[in-house]
C-alpha cells in the first residue's frame, strides 16, 4: 500500500502512521525518502526518532486546539514544555488578580468613600477574559506484578522449525532464563510473529522441541487484535475478569490510560492507540510471570510507550518481546536475538 502510494508520485502525502509494523531497513527507506521528497507532506506518527530527522512543523492537537511549532520533535518538546509553564505562570497570576479585585469589591463596595473605586473594580472584573486551568494530560502508569516464582529456565527449544507450510528459518535452539528480558528482531516477514506463536502453542511446531520450566504462566500480547467488537472497555474487561467491581475495573483502565468517556465507548470506536492501552489494562490484571509481547508500542502515543518501556525495566519477571524500536528496550533487555542470522 505505502509503495502504490509512493509510486504515484503525488503532489502532497498524507502519512497515518507509516512506521507502524515496518521494520528498522523500511523505516530508513522511507526516512529517506520522504527528506529528498520534493512536494510537502503531512503525518501522524510517534516514533520520535523518525520525526526528529524527517520533520521541520509540527502541530500539536490537545484539549481540542490545534498549535503550530517549528522545528524537528525535540524542539518541538522544548517549545512545548516552555508554551505549558508559560500558561501554568499566567493562570496563576490571573487568579491572584481576580482574588484581589473580588476581596477589594467585597470589603469596599458597600462604603460610600469607596463604591465608585470598588463598582469600577467590578467592571474590571467582569470584562476580563477568563483563561481555563491548564488541563494535565493523565500519564499510563503501567505495572505488572508476578504471580509466583517459576523455576530458573523458562523456555528452551531444540532445533526448534517455525513455519505454516515450510520452515522460515533455521533450526532454533534457544533458551531463556528467569528475569531475562530478551528483544526479538529482524525484517518483516522473517517469522518473528510466527515464532511467537509456535512457543506459546498457537502454531505446531514444524519439527524440534520446546520445553517450559514449572509454574511458568506466560501472558501474551498478539500484534493481530479483532476490533470490530461493539463492546466497551469496561464491557472487554468485565467478560475476562468476572470477580471485580466495576469500581476496580475503571481504576484498572484508567492506570492503562484510558480516559473516562473512552470507556464507556465502543471498542470498534477508538483510536489504535486507546484499543492497546484496553489491551495493556487486561494485561496488568492477568496472572502471570512471562510477558510475550508483539510490537506493543504500535498506535501508542509518547507518554505510554515511556511508561510502559520504564514498567518493563522495574517488572521482576521475564520477557520476550518483538519490537522495531531499539530505543524502546534498549536500556532494559539482556539480550537481542537477530532473527536475519537464522533466515534460510
Amino acid at each position: 500500500m505505502l509503495a502504490k502510494l509512493l509510486l504515484s508520485e503525488p503532489d502532497i502525502l498524507l502519512l497515518d502512521e507509516p512506521t507502524n509494523y515496518l521494520d528498522y531497513a523500511h523505516i530508513q527507506w522511507l526516512k529517506d525518502y520522504l527528506l529528498n521528497y520534493k512536494n510537502s507532506f503531512i503525518l501522524i506518527s510517534h516514533d520520535t526518532d523518525f520525526l526528529n530527522d524527517i520533520v521541520n512543523v509540527i502541530y500539536h492537537l490537545e484539549h481540542k486546539q490545534l498549535t503550530r511549532y517549528v522545528g524537528n520533535y525535540q524542539q518541538f518538546t522544548e517549545s512545548y514544555e516552555l508554551r505549558k509553564h508559560q500558561l501554568h505562570n499566567a493562570y496563576e497570576r490571573q487568579q491572584e488578580e481576580i482574588q484581589k479585585l473580588e476581596t477589594y469589591i467585597q470589603k469596599n463596595k458597600a462604603r460610600a468613600s469607596t463604591t465608585k473605586q470598588a463598582k469600577s473594580r467590578e467592571k474590571r472584573l467582569m470584562k476580563m477574559e477568563r483563561m481555563h486551568k491548564p488541563i494535565e494530560v493523565p500519564t499510563p502508569r503501567y505495572i505488572f506484578t508476578l504471580s509466583e516464582r517459576p523455576t530458573s529456565v523458562i523456555v528452551e527449544t531444540k532445533k526448534l522449525m517455525v513455519g505454516y507450510t515450510k520452515p522460515l528459518l533455521s533450526p532454533l535452539t534457544v533458551k531463556i532464563k528467569r528475569g531475562e528480558k530478551v528483544a526479538i528482531k529482524g525484517h518483516n516477514g522473517i517469522g518473528k510473529s510466527t515464532m511467537l506463536k509456535t512457543i506459546i502453542g498457537e502454531i505446531a511446531p514444524l519439527g524440534g522441541d520446546i520445553s517450559f520450566g514449572h509454574n511458568v504462566k506466560p501472558a501474551y500480547f498478539s500484534q493481530e487484535w479483532n476490533t470490530s467488537s461493539a463492546m466497551t472497555p469496561l464491557e472487554f474487561i468485565w467478560s475476562l475478569n468476572e470477580g471485580m467491581t466495576q469500581k476496580e475495573i475503571r481504576l484498572a483502565l484508567a492506570r492503562a490510560g484510558i480516559r473516562n468517556d473512552h470507556m464507556f465507548q465502543s471498542l470498534h470506536s477508538l483510536s489504535g492507540g486507546e484499543q492497546t492501552k484496553v489491551r495493556l489494562a487486561q494485561l496488568m490484571l492477568e496472572k502471570s510471570n512471562w510477558l510475550i509481547l508483539d510490537e506493543p508500542t504500535n498506535h501508542l502515543d509518547v507518554q505510554a510507550k515511556s511508561a510502559l518501556s520504564d514498567a518493563l525495566r522495574k517488572y521482576e519477571g521475564t520477557v520476550l518481546i518483538v519490537s522495531h524500536e531499539p530505543d524502546f528496550y534498549a536500556d532494559w533487555c539482556t539480550q537481542i536475538w537477530d532473527l536475519d542470522k537464522y533466515c534460510n
